[in-house]
């Protein structure tokens, strides 16, 4: 039977772990992008100086269609990321063993796929909301700037954290 004890990841049943991933963590994920993107746009119109008005302004999508592009960019991503590793692994590009990718391999597999990613995530905004590529680019950077502000900001609460658990 079905109970709470289901839905924690480490559970023995794959189906409650995937089904966990599905109803709860996606949705969040996808809420939490969402308000992401529409700041990034928000800021694009800002650096780019464009008025309420402007024909040039990138409109902000409402939730839903910030968070059906966010899924189809990670559906598309997830599917070349996928390529690229398979075709990186058997080429021998990188060494994957019995314990997978080595470390080294893993930071070149990011490093080449983040390129890529921002252009398909650029080409998905452009398609999906009335601006052009050129502009799509610029939500896409600015989305990657807050992306990496809250990084650091998160990271920096972490280390005070626990910083702070070890002098107590």
């Amino acid at each position: 039977m079905f109970d709470s004890s289901m839905l924690v990841l480490g559970a023995a049943n794959p189906l409650a772990a995937l089904l966990c991933v599905v109803v709860v963590m996606l949705p969040i994920g996808l809420l939490i992008g969402a308000v992401i993107l529409r700041a990034s746009i928000s800021l694009f119109n800002k650096f780019a100086s464009f008025d309420e008005d402007s024909p040039y302004r990138v409109p902000e999508p409402s939730m839903m269609n910030a968070m059906g592009i966010l899924l189809l960019s990670t559906i598309a991503n997830g599917i070349v990321g996928f390529m690229i590793r398979a075709i990186a692994g058997a080429t021998g590009l990188i060494q994957v063993g019995p314990e997978g990718v080595d470390r080294g391999g893993e930071m070149i597999l990011n490093l080449v796929t983040l390129p890529v990613s921002f252009v398909i995530f650029s080409a998905i905004v452009s398609s999906m909301l009335p601006t052009t590529f050129k502009r799509a680019m610029g939500v896409v950077l600015c989305q990657y700037l807050i992306v990496f502000a809250l990084a650091i900001v998160i990271g920096l609460l972490v280390f005070l954290v626990v910083i702070a658990t070890r002098a107590a």
